[in-house]
């Protein structure tokens, strides 16, 4: 709209960029243009749209959800429920459209892990979607239409207003409201004093210790508003985990399959590996905390699938210059200007990474190699609050997979060359019409 913008791939300048919140910040939420959509199931109060100190107390709050470790199980039994659902899909046709399992995994396991609340998607795969699935699934694609955001007037223009988008918002927000009350009814906890060494683990509560919980325990126990999240702010937060954390973790998982189904070498090695690690029963097996340390290819086809295809390919927000200052030892930014990191750019400069387009999990053989150059989680302060559980469930179930399953890009396919995506809200990047030939090996 008449403003330049600065297009940042570099990685050391995008480190600059993550790092130093004195000279560069997200814009105030008051300056976002969102749809009138998105404001009304999203807001502005959220760990994604608040900058400084408002945001610094949304981490805090939120860290020890994503700071312990996850049960394998949680992952596991659900990949399980769905291993049985695409067995009785490939009844009919071994081709399946992926994208679609691993939406509908990726959400129950979200749910289950934020809100100890299941979505029941793995279980309506073959129906017509759950009443709840298929509201979260209108509001989310319809928030995405790309009309609205760039002209968010429409919603004012008679013909052009949506209802029906509208009611389902409000659907959704009142299932949202009635968890947090339900869990509040169980939950009891005594005010803690901020200047003591408190367990924060520490009380009589004996349900799952999910983000729900962490965030309802802050609520109620902490009298200093630096370590509080208000309602609104909790429901907020609660609804950008559950679309931002499955949304990208379904496209990763699906962007693995594809790219293992176009290099069986590489498929047929992780393959390999999954079966010395846990065995080579012809069953469903979970892998434990010790196993999945040591999985270590298969942890380099998620990193490698990442890196060719970032959910997310430019860091969510742009960036303001909040003086005059200087990039690197080159480059003048003036106060004011708009500054874009780019990760999929830097991904593929071809003088960090050799045959950039070539899918290749063996470039992360040594971390070192890749720790400053790698950015599908961003950086500095405000870097992906869920990366550990994303890489956690993408993990077991990829071992899990290749265990049950060999598969192939289904001929022919517009994803022949590269993978086709088209762009949803949040700015992630979901295939188009991904079929994938599976054959089970169990």
């Amino acid at each position: 709209m008449g403003k330049w913008i600065i297009i940042v791939s570099k990685p050391e300048l995008m480190k600059e960029v993550f790092h130093r919140l004195d000279a560069f910040q997200k814009p105030e939420p008051k300056e976002k243009k969102i749809t009138k959509a998105e404001l009304k199931f999203l807001g502005l109060n959220n760990i994604l749209h608040q900058i400084k100190e408002t945001h610094l107390r949304h981490r805090r709050v939120l860290n020890p959800a994503f700071s312990r470790g996850w049960p394998p199980e949680l992952f596991g039994n659900l990949a399980i429920e769905l291993f049985e659902v695409m067995d009785k899909e490939s009844e009919k046709s071994p081709t399946l459209e992926i994208h679609r399992f691993t939406k509908s995994y990726a959400l129950d396991v979200l749910g289950l892990a934020a809100f100890g609340y299941n979505f029941r998607g793995i279980r309506e795969i073959r129906k017509t979607g759950s009443e709840l699935e298929k509201a979260y699934h209108t509001v989310v694609y319809g928030m995405s239409d790309r009309k609205y955001v760039l002209l968010p007037i429409l919603e004012e223009i008679p013909g052009f207003r949506r209802p029906e988008l509208f009611n389902q918002i409000d659907y959704l927000n009142g299932v949202m409201l009635d968890i947090i009350k339900e869990r509040k009814k169980i939950l009891k906890f005594k005010k803690v004093n901020n200047d003591s060494d408190n367990n924060y683990d520490d009380d009589d509560y004996d349900g799952p210790r999910d983000l729900l919980y962490y965030m309802l325990k802050a609520e109620e126990t902490q009298d200093d508003l630096k370590s509080r999240l208000t309602t609104e702010e909790l429901l907020n937060n609660m609804k950008i985990f559950l679309m931002g954390g499955h949304e990208t973790t379904a496209v990763s998982l699906a962007a693995a399959i594809y790219f293992l189904g176009m290099n069986q070498e590489c498929q047929e090695k992780a393959r390999e590996e999954a079966m010395k690690i846990m065995g080579d029963e012809k069953k469903n097996i979970i892998p434990n905390s010790e196993q999945i340390k040591e999985l270590k290819y298969i942890d380099m086809v998620i990193k490698e699938t990442l890196r060719i295809h970032p959910p997310v390919p430019v860091a969510a927000g742009y960036r303001r210059a909040q003086k005059d200052t200087i990039l690197g030892d080159e480059y003048a930014i003036k106060k004011g200007t708009i500054l874009l990191p780019h990760i999929y750019a830097s991904h593929y400069l071809e003088e960090l990474w050799e045959e950039s387009y070539k899918f290749n999990p063996e470039r992360f053989a040594n971390e070192k190699d890749t720790a400053n150059k790698f950015f599908t989680f961003g950086g500095g302060s405000r870097i992906c609050i869920g990366m550990n559980f994303s890489l956690a469930e993408q993990r077991v179930f990829l071992a899990m997979l290749v265990r049950k399953y060999s598969w192939k890009v289904t001929e022919p396919s517009i994803h022949k060359d590269k993978l086709e995506v088209k762009p949803i809200l949040l700015d992630v990047t979901v295939p188009r019409n991904l079929e994938i030939d599976f054959e089970r090996r169990y």
